[in-house]
Protein backbone atom coordinates (compact mmCIF):
# COMPACT_ATOMS: atom_id res chain seq x y z
CA UNK A 1 0.00 0.00 0.00
CA UNK A 2 1.67 3.20 -1.14
CA UNK A 3 0.95 6.82 -2.03
CA UNK A 4 1.39 10.29 -0.59
CA UNK A 5 0.21 11.95 2.62
CA UNK A 6 -0.04 15.60 3.61
CA UNK A 7 -0.77 15.61 7.34
CA UNK A 8 0.22 18.85 9.14
CA UNK A 9 2.83 18.37 11.89
CA UNK A 10 3.15 14.67 11.10
CA UNK A 11 3.90 13.39 7.61
CA UNK A 12 4.35 15.10 4.26
CA UNK A 13 5.43 13.19 1.17
CA UNK A 14 5.66 9.64 -0.09
CA UNK A 15 4.24 6.97 2.21
CA UNK A 16 4.29 3.17 2.22
CA UNK A 17 2.53 1.19 4.94
CA UNK A 18 4.56 -2.02 4.38
CA UNK A 19 1.68 -4.12 5.81
CA UNK A 20 2.43 -7.50 7.33
CA UNK A 21 -0.75 -8.07 9.35
CA UNK A 22 -4.13 -8.82 7.75
CA UNK A 23 -7.39 -9.55 9.54
CA UNK A 24 -11.06 -10.05 8.65
CA UNK A 25 -13.45 -9.42 11.54
CA UNK A 26 -17.09 -10.44 10.96
CA UNK A 27 -19.94 -8.97 12.96
CA UNK A 28 -21.11 -10.85 16.05
CA UNK A 29 -24.01 -12.30 14.08
CA UNK A 30 -21.76 -13.09 11.13
CA UNK A 31 -22.23 -16.04 8.83
CA UNK A 32 -24.27 -17.01 5.84
CA UNK A 33 -27.30 -17.71 8.03
CA UNK A 34 -28.27 -14.05 8.34
CA UNK A 35 -27.49 -13.02 4.76
CA UNK A 36 -26.65 -9.46 5.85
CA UNK A 37 -23.43 -8.95 7.81
CA UNK A 38 -20.85 -6.27 8.39
CA UNK A 39 -17.21 -7.18 7.88
CA UNK A 40 -14.14 -5.20 8.95
CA UNK A 41 -10.82 -5.73 7.21
CA UNK A 42 -7.61 -4.53 8.88
CA UNK A 43 -4.40 -4.05 6.92
CA UNK A 44 -1.67 -3.07 9.38
CA UNK A 45 2.03 -2.66 9.91
CA UNK A 46 2.78 -5.00 12.81
CA UNK A 47 0.41 -6.93 15.03
CA UNK A 48 0.18 -4.45 17.91
CA UNK A 49 -3.01 -2.74 19.08
CA UNK A 50 -4.47 -0.17 16.66
CA UNK A 51 -3.76 2.64 19.11
CA UNK A 52 -0.01 2.01 18.69
CA UNK A 53 0.03 1.14 14.99
CA UNK A 54 -0.42 2.42 11.45
CA UNK A 55 -2.98 0.69 9.32
CA UNK A 56 -5.99 0.78 7.06
CA UNK A 57 -9.43 -0.24 8.30
CA UNK A 58 -12.02 -1.13 5.66
CA UNK A 59 -15.64 -1.58 6.75
CA UNK A 60 -18.11 -3.39 4.51
CA UNK A 61 -21.64 -2.67 5.74
CA UNK A 62 -23.03 -5.82 4.14
CA UNK A 63 -20.56 -8.44 2.96
CA UNK A 64 -23.42 -10.55 1.66
CA UNK A 65 -24.48 -7.79 -0.70
CA UNK A 66 -20.98 -7.55 -2.15
CA UNK A 67 -20.73 -11.35 -2.50
CA UNK A 68 -24.21 -11.65 -3.98
CA UNK A 69 -25.52 -13.87 -1.18
CA UNK A 70 -29.32 -14.04 -0.71
CA UNK A 71 -30.77 -11.51 1.72
CA UNK A 72 -32.07 -12.51 5.15
CA UNK A 73 -35.52 -12.92 3.59
CA UNK A 74 -34.13 -15.27 0.93
CA UNK A 75 -34.30 -12.71 -1.89
CA UNK A 76 -31.61 -13.22 -4.54
CA UNK A 77 -29.08 -10.41 -4.97
CA UNK A 78 -26.62 -9.80 -7.83
CA UNK A 79 -22.93 -10.07 -7.00
CA UNK A 80 -20.91 -6.86 -6.77
CA UNK A 81 -17.59 -8.70 -7.08
CA UNK A 82 -15.29 -7.37 -9.80
CA UNK A 83 -17.21 -4.09 -9.84
CA UNK A 84 -15.70 -0.76 -8.82
CA UNK A 85 -17.49 0.36 -5.66
CA UNK A 86 -17.46 3.88 -4.25
CA UNK A 87 -15.90 4.30 -0.79
CA UNK A 88 -17.32 7.05 1.44
CA UNK A 89 -17.11 8.44 4.96
CA UNK A 90 -19.52 6.62 7.34
CA UNK A 91 -22.66 8.60 8.11
CA UNK A 92 -21.76 8.85 11.81
CA UNK A 93 -18.35 10.50 11.27
CA UNK A 94 -18.64 14.30 11.55
CA UNK A 95 -16.43 17.09 12.91
CA UNK A 96 -16.86 18.01 16.60
CA UNK A 97 -20.01 20.05 17.16
CA UNK A 98 -21.52 19.20 13.78
CA UNK A 99 -24.81 17.26 13.97
CA UNK A 100 -25.15 13.96 12.12
CA UNK A 101 -27.26 14.38 9.01
CA UNK A 102 -28.47 11.99 6.34
CA UNK A 103 -26.12 11.51 3.41
CA UNK A 104 -26.97 11.16 -0.25
CA UNK A 105 -24.19 8.61 -0.61
CA UNK A 106 -25.35 5.00 -0.82
CA UNK A 107 -21.85 3.56 -0.49
CA UNK A 108 -21.65 0.34 1.52
CA UNK A 109 -17.85 0.41 1.88
CA UNK A 110 -15.89 2.79 4.12
CA UNK A 111 -12.19 3.09 4.92
CA UNK A 112 -9.95 5.00 7.31
CA UNK A 113 -6.18 5.26 7.65
CA UNK A 114 -4.99 5.43 11.26
CA UNK A 115 -1.49 6.79 11.92
CA UNK A 116 -0.97 6.17 15.62
CA UNK A 117 2.62 5.03 15.17
CA UNK A 118 4.15 7.80 13.06
CA UNK A 119 1.93 10.55 14.50
CA UNK A 120 2.33 9.76 18.19
CA UNK A 121 1.88 13.36 19.33
CA UNK A 122 -1.65 13.49 17.98
CA UNK A 123 -4.56 11.20 17.23
CA UNK A 124 -4.67 11.09 13.45
CA UNK A 125 -7.25 9.29 11.34
CA UNK A 126 -7.93 10.11 7.70
CA UNK A 127 -11.08 8.91 5.98
CA UNK A 128 -11.61 7.81 2.39
CA UNK A 129 -14.21 10.05 0.79
CA UNK A 130 -16.40 9.85 -2.29
CA UNK A 131 -15.63 13.50 -3.03
CA UNK A 132 -12.42 15.42 -2.26
CA UNK A 133 -10.88 18.63 -3.59
CA UNK A 134 -7.56 18.04 -5.34
CA UNK A 135 -4.79 20.49 -6.15
CA UNK A 136 -4.90 22.38 -9.43
CA UNK A 137 -2.62 19.75 -10.95
CA UNK A 138 -5.12 17.02 -10.07
CA UNK A 139 -2.98 15.43 -7.32
CA UNK A 140 -2.77 15.30 -3.53
CA UNK A 141 1.02 15.63 -3.50
CA UNK A 142 2.43 18.11 -0.96
CA UNK A 143 3.28 21.38 -2.71
CA UNK A 144 6.50 23.38 -2.24
CA UNK A 145 5.81 26.23 0.14
CA UNK A 146 2.77 24.58 1.67
CA UNK A 147 -0.81 24.04 0.58
CA UNK A 148 -2.80 26.84 -1.05
CA UNK A 149 -5.44 28.42 1.17
CA UNK A 150 -8.63 26.38 1.09
CA UNK A 151 -11.85 28.40 1.06
CA UNK A 152 -15.36 27.12 1.66
CA UNK A 153 -16.53 29.91 -0.62
CA UNK A 154 -14.55 28.53 -3.57
CA UNK A 155 -16.17 27.57 -6.84
CA UNK A 156 -17.71 24.20 -7.64
CA UNK A 157 -21.18 25.71 -7.45
CA UNK A 158 -23.79 26.05 -10.15
CA UNK A 159 -23.64 29.33 -12.12
CA UNK A 160 -26.91 31.15 -12.65
CA UNK A 161 -27.79 31.55 -16.32
CA UNK A 162 -29.46 34.53 -18.00
CA UNK A 163 -32.90 32.91 -17.80
CA UNK A 164 -32.64 32.31 -14.07
CA UNK A 165 -31.73 28.66 -14.41
CA UNK A 166 -28.45 27.06 -13.42
CA UNK A 167 -25.69 25.24 -15.21
CA UNK A 168 -23.15 22.95 -13.61
CA UNK A 169 -20.38 22.94 -16.16
CA UNK A 170 -16.85 21.76 -15.48
CA UNK A 171 -15.62 25.34 -15.12
CA UNK A 172 -16.85 28.63 -13.72
CA UNK A 173 -18.47 30.83 -16.34
CA UNK A 174 -16.71 34.05 -17.24
CA UNK A 175 -18.26 37.29 -16.03
CA UNK A 176 -18.53 40.84 -17.39
CA UNK A 177 -16.43 43.50 -15.64
CA UNK A 178 -17.44 47.14 -15.00
CA UNK A 179 -15.62 48.30 -18.15
CA UNK A 180 -17.50 45.85 -20.34
CA UNK A 181 -14.66 43.37 -20.84
CA UNK A 182 -15.19 39.67 -20.36
CA UNK A 183 -13.37 37.85 -17.58
CA UNK A 184 -11.60 34.62 -18.46
CA UNK A 185 -13.29 31.50 -17.15
CA UNK A 186 -11.63 29.78 -14.19
CA UNK A 187 -11.47 25.99 -14.18
CA UNK A 188 -13.36 24.34 -11.34
CA UNK A 189 -11.32 22.45 -8.81
CA UNK A 190 -10.54 18.85 -9.69
CA UNK A 191 -12.50 16.30 -7.63
CA UNK A 192 -11.25 12.87 -6.58
CA UNK A 193 -13.35 9.82 -5.66
CA UNK A 194 -12.34 6.78 -3.61
CA UNK A 195 -13.06 3.33 -5.03
CA UNK A 196 -12.45 -0.34 -4.27
CA UNK A 197 -12.92 -3.50 -6.34
CA UNK A 198 -13.38 -6.85 -4.60
CA UNK A 199 -12.43 -10.01 -6.44
CA UNK A 200 -13.37 -12.20 -3.46
CA UNK A 201 -14.73 -11.62 0.05
CA UNK A 202 -14.81 -13.79 3.17
CA UNK A 203 -18.35 -15.03 3.88
CA UNK A 204 -18.15 -14.11 7.57
CA UNK A 205 -18.53 -17.64 8.90
CA UNK A 206 -15.72 -18.28 11.45
CA UNK A 207 -16.27 -22.05 11.06
CA UNK A 208 -15.99 -21.98 7.27
CA UNK A 209 -14.09 -24.99 5.89
CA UNK A 210 -14.16 -24.05 2.18
CA UNK A 211 -10.97 -22.13 1.39
CA UNK A 212 -12.60 -20.26 -1.49
CA UNK A 213 -15.19 -18.80 0.92
CA UNK A 214 -12.45 -17.66 3.35
CA UNK A 215 -10.60 -15.63 0.71
CA UNK A 216 -10.64 -11.81 0.68
CA UNK A 217 -9.05 -10.06 -2.28
CA UNK A 218 -9.38 -6.49 -3.53
CA UNK A 219 -7.61 -3.51 -5.08
CA UNK A 220 -8.30 0.06 -3.97
CA UNK A 221 -7.66 3.69 -4.89
CA UNK A 222 -8.45 5.97 -1.95
CA UNK A 223 -8.51 9.75 -1.54
CA UNK A 224 -8.26 10.69 2.13
CA UNK A 225 -9.63 13.69 4.02
CA UNK A 226 -9.75 15.09 7.53
CA UNK A 227 -13.48 15.46 8.37
CA UNK A 228 -12.67 18.49 10.53
CA UNK A 229 -11.92 20.39 7.31
CA UNK A 230 -15.42 19.87 5.94
CA UNK A 231 -17.22 23.13 5.16
CA UNK A 232 -19.98 24.06 7.66
CA UNK A 233 -23.31 22.57 6.74
CA UNK A 234 -21.73 20.63 3.91
CA UNK A 235 -21.82 23.78 1.76
CA UNK A 236 -18.97 24.74 -0.50
CA UNK A 237 -16.41 22.44 -2.13
CA UNK A 238 -15.49 19.00 -0.74
CA UNK A 239 -12.76 18.92 1.93
CA UNK A 240 -9.15 19.15 0.69
CA UNK A 241 -7.28 15.96 -0.04
CA UNK A 242 -4.86 14.89 2.72
CA UNK A 243 -3.66 11.70 1.09
CA UNK A 244 -3.93 9.44 -1.90
CA UNK A 245 -3.11 5.76 -1.48
CA UNK A 246 -3.38 2.72 -3.71
CA UNK A 247 -2.89 -0.94 -3.01
CA UNK A 248 -4.28 -4.43 -3.02
CA UNK A 249 -4.57 -7.38 -0.67
CA UNK A 250 -5.23 -11.10 -0.82
CA UNK A 251 -5.46 -13.30 2.25
CA UNK A 252 -7.45 -16.19 3.74
CA UNK A 253 -9.36 -15.97 7.00
CA UNK A 254 -7.88 -18.23 9.67
CA UNK A 255 -9.61 -18.21 13.02
CA UNK A 256 -7.17 -17.31 15.79
CA UNK A 257 -7.22 -17.46 19.57
CA UNK A 258 -9.61 -15.14 21.40
CA UNK A 259 -8.15 -11.98 22.89
CA UNK A 260 -9.58 -12.98 26.29
CA UNK A 261 -9.88 -16.72 27.09
CA UNK A 262 -12.86 -17.78 29.15
CA UNK A 263 -13.34 -21.07 31.04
Amino acid sequence: MYGTLDVPNCWSGAYDLHPDFFAAIPSVSGGLETGSNALEIRIQNGGDYETFSDGLAILVDDAGEVRGDPSSSGTARPSLLNQRLVVSIPAGVTPPGVPITSSASKAIVHASLYLDQICRTQNVALYASDSVTLHADGTCDPLPGGDPEFSCEASAVAIASDDGGASASGSDAGGVTTDGSVEASTPAAAIGQSTITFQALFDGNPEESDAAQRLSQASFDLYLVDPRETCPGGLGPPPPCRGHIKGNFRFYFDRGLPAQPFP
